[in-house]
């Protein structure tokens, strides 16, 4: 009988290339918005949406294209922006001083600069209580990437099983999916709970494993 083990090596890096971004479903939809806003003069976009749903993949694909790192927002505010700059800045909503914030904002508004910004949940709140920047950042054009659908939630699967190299007979995804939450940490849990069976039984991830991930979760 064949058996798989699952090795305790160090997690690989995040690879946020272009050609690993999963375009099924609605990231499908945000990608093609990403490549609009990449092409036009807009100047400020925000990318938003839950744990785990492509946001910094996303950034990164866009500062690819605009020719820019990205960079965490706590360390782009309280800098001097050059004219015509860009920025491409992850965290947003990590608490970034609001008054350095808002200063950041109009300086791009002001020095015709772009900026990206992406973080978890409503850009909104990313305010800190500061009613202009609050303003500043619901005018900016959105990027909202939803939990997934089924397509997408199969897709985020296939993916995190291939990012462990773990095998999965045929099946496992498809029975798998219609029984979780639409969600990516659910998808997430299940992959983390079919490896620890497999941590246990000492054999491929096949169905009665998935059963048995489920069953833990739910």
């Amino acid at each position: 009988m064949t058996t798989q083990l699952a090795l305790d090596f160090p997690s690989a890096p995040p690879r946020y290339r272009r050609a690993d971004f999963i375009a099924a479903g609605a990231a499908a939809s945000a990608l093609a918005a990403a490549d609009g806003f990449a092409a036009s003069s807009e100047p400020a976009l925000a990318i938003c949406g839950p744990a785990g749903a492509g946001k910094t993949h996303l950034a990164h694909i866009l500062a690819e294209a605009l020719g820019r790192p990205v960079v965490a927002l706590a360390d782009a505010v309280g800098r001097p922006f050059a004219p015509g700059a860009r920025l491409i800045a992850d965290d947003a909503d990590r608490g970034a001083d609001p008054g350095e914030f808002l200063a950041l904002v109009e300086a791009v508004r002001e020095r015709g600069g772009r900026l990206v910004l992406a973080g978890r949940g409503d850009p909104r709140d990313w305010a800190g209580g500061l009613r202009d920047l609050e303003t500043r950042l619901a005018a900016m054009a959105r990027i909202v990437m939803p939990e997934p659908d089924e397509a997408l939630l199969r897709a985020v699967m296939l993916k995190a099983f291939e990012d462990r190299q773990l095998r999965v007979s045929p099946g496992v995804v498809d029975y798998a999916a219609p029984r979780l939450p639409r969600t990516y940490a659910a998808a997430r849990a299940f992959v983390e709970a079919a490896e620890e069976e497999l941590k246990a039984a000492g054999r491929p991830i096949n169905l009665g494993l998935a059963r048995r991930a489920i069953a833990r979760l739910f």
